[in-house]
């Protein structure tokens, strides 16, 4: 199970770099439409942080995406 959770947060810190992108954002831009740092949304894109629900939520909410978006 412990590995498979592990894919999921892969896929999940690909599909924020591609909403950030897709959104011609910098990660600092990004950062700060959603309330945190640029290190952070670094550390989520390259897979060394968890996203956190409210966070992925947030994500969803200001960037027009459903939550189930990120797990594909």
């Amino acid at each position: 199970m412990q590995e498979k959770a592990t894919d999921y947060y892969k896929i999940i810190a690909k599909n924020v770099k591609i909403i950030r992108q897709n959104a011609k954002l910098s990660q600092e831009k990004f950062a700060e439409s959603l309330n945190c740092s640029r290190e952070y949304i670094s550390r989520l894109e390259n897979n060394h942080e968890k996203i956190s629900l409210s966070l992925l939520l947030s994500i969803s909410q200001i960037y027009g995406k459903k939550p189930e978006d990120f797990f594909k």
